[in-house]
């Protein structure tokens, strides 16, 4: 019986390649990671700590917060650093102090709201005269995906 030493070694090679194929596709989908976060979240990537920020979480959960500086307008528009998956979200305003002069405070209310924005007015009540700045902080709690 004759061993064709070519044909061997032509299987072999193909043989080689298909386990080196393989393994490289073993080990590229390994290193993809999976959809769950770590308990500590270390591998969550979508976040911003900035005053105005967001934490996406690998389930679809998203929180948002933001400030509304001071200044004269008492309604306007906030427009979220990230868009919800829809508008099914929980919104929250705390209005700054007012006025120490004058006692005065904040009531912040949402109008209303879309996936990437919400309406606010604020109500401003003094016991005396004076000026102040409407200015609050919001957070906003919903689904990205």
């Amino acid at each position: 019986m004759e061993v064709n030493i070519d044909n061997m070694n032509l299987i072999m090679d193909r043989f080689s390649r298909k386990l080196v194929l393989l393994l490289l596709l073993v080990i590229w989908q390994s290193s993809l990671g999976t959809n769950t976060a770590l308990k500590d979240f270390s591998n969550v990537s979508t976040k911003n700590f900035s005053q105005n920020g967001y934490y996406k979480l690998p389930d679809g959960l998203m929180i948002q917060w933001g400030k509304k500086t001071g200044g004269s307008s008492y309604q306007g528009t906030i427009t979220l650093p990230l868009s919800f998956h829809d508008d099914y979200y929980s919104l929250a305003c705390s209005a700054m102090k007012g006025n120490l002069i004058d006692l005065s405070s904040w009531v912040i209310n949402y109008l209303a709201k879309t996936k990437s924005s919400f309406n606010y007015i604020c109500t401003y009540a003094a016991e005396g005269n004076g000026t102040s700045n409407a200015e609050f902080h919001w957070i906003a709690i919903g689904r990205w995906k």
